[in-house]
């Protein structure tokens, strides 16, 4: 007899999230401490955002309780005037002999300085069907002091001329400037989109693909490599070596960037494979890690995609990562114990006789090996959503240091 499952699916391929809220892996590598430091950046944006302070918005205006600034002013519109518009002097000040409403005194006058300038233009522009509005504004215009406040807070019609012929005649002009500007601008705008067209690169290739001046990439070059790195981390860490051999030849040569940061990846043939360099001040790599595939999963449905990036549960982001055999890391980027967003990465690859782009969302984490020195004293995990043309795909990487010094990189532009 069929029984329905007692335990809710996973669609995370085989992953799960840890129970652990993750403590942090401190590598001390500079690639790391720039991306790091470029999440804490992000974060700190965010932060300031939630604190500005929000203005009201026009309809919050036109409620009959909305306040003004910081509550000193209310918006309720006196009882007796003409058509409701929301709008109305504020309760509470005595309007001055001639004015009406309630209009020009000080409350007045710092209400609509509290306001945005497009909070201004729409009270104005609904005011139009207001006559106490209308009546004061009218006395107002002929007060030079008054008309300077209005049209300098956005009332362009207080210090409009009141001959009819006039305006339109100044209309009419208006228009004729208002599109000559804008056919001049056009102008402008299409011969220097021509220019910077003529002066693209032809193949779309971002400056900084190939290296730095002292430190050069190619396609097709072959590197010199000390195997005693992945000698000593066999059996304590999920890394494939490269082929033995003692020489690496360069498929592909791709170039990640990450805010304002940049790494470089030198890829084996098969693609399963790189080297991932971060270039210092000087153009020589302080930095150098080697990734070898794990595992690729390919989410089916809306339900497994959101195991990997949904924004409060996704895994990847989420302080610590487990793989298939239960062993847990810690995020290594911006280490915390709550989930933050994957890393947004446009990654520029150069192959033979082509180049193209993928978008990542990328996480990095990391775990002691536990191995005694001179073996690798932490692994790497590396979790990726890559976005690449009409394909889309989870890709797992395991990864070690490697002493950039083994890797005899030229000097000189090749």
């Amino acid at each position: 007899m069929w029984s329905a499952p007692t335990a809710a699916p996973s669609y995370g391929g085989g992953y799960r999230r840890p129970s652990t809220t993750g403590g942090g892996y401190t590598s001390g590598s500079a690639g790391d401490a720039a991306i790091s430091r470029a999440a804490a950046a992000q974060a700190l944006q965010q932060y300031r955002a939630a604190q500005q302070p929000r203005r009201p918005s026009v309809a919050a205006m036109a409620s009959p309780d909305a306040a003004w600034g910081a509550g000193s002013y209310v918006a309720r519109r006196p009882t007796g005037y003409g058509a409701p518009t929301g709008y109305g002097a504020p309760s509470g000040y005595a309007a001055p002999a001639g004015f009406a409403g309630g209009y020009g005194t000080a409350a007045f006058w710092a209400m609509l300085g509290a306001l945005s300038a497009s909070d201004r233009a729409a009270y104005f522009r609904q005011s139009q069907v207001d006559p106490a509005y209308q009546q004061w504004r009218q006395q107002a215009i002929h007060d030079p002091n008054a008309a300077a406040r209005l049209a300098a807070l956005g009332d362009r019609a207080a210090a409009a001329p009141s001959d009819a012929t006039t305006a339109a005649a100044s209309g009419g002009s208006g228009l004729v400037w208002v599109v000559l500007f804008v056919a001049v601008a056009a102008f402008a705008l299409l011969w220097l989109a021509r220019r910077r067209a003529a002066r693209a690169p032809a193949v779309g290739a971002p400056p900084g693909l190939s290296g730095s001046g002292a430190t050069r990439f190619r396609v097709g070059q072959a590197i010199p490599l000390d195997p005693s790195p992945f000698l000593l981390a066999a059996g304590v860490t999920k890394v494939q070596p490269p082929p033995a051999g003692g020489m690496i030849s360069v498929e592909a040569v791709g170039l990640l960037e990450d805010a304002d940061v940049r790494l470089h990846r030198l890829y084996l043939p098969g693609r399963t494979a790189f080297f991932q360099l971060h270039l210092g001040a000087d153009g020589a790599p302080d930095e150098c890690r080697y990734f070898s595939r794990l595992d690729e999963v390919r989410p089916a449905s809306q339900a497994e995609w959101g195991e990997w990036l949904d924004p409060g549960q996704g895994m990847i982001g989420w302080p610590a990562f487990q793989t298939k055999d239960g062993k847990t890391y810690d995020r290594a980027w911006a280490p915390g114990q709550s989930r933050i967003p994957p890393r947004q990465q446009t990654e520029t690859v150069q192959a033979l006789g082509a180049v193209t782009q993928r978008k990542l969302q990328v996480m990095l984490y990391a775990g002691p090996t536990g191995a005694p020195p001179p073996a690798p004293q932490g692994e790497y995990v590396m979790v990726a959503a890559v976005e690449d043309g009409g394909q889309a795909w989870v890709e797992i990487h395991a990864g070690i240091d490697v002493n950039p010094a083994s890797l005899t990189l030229p000097p000189v532009p090749l």
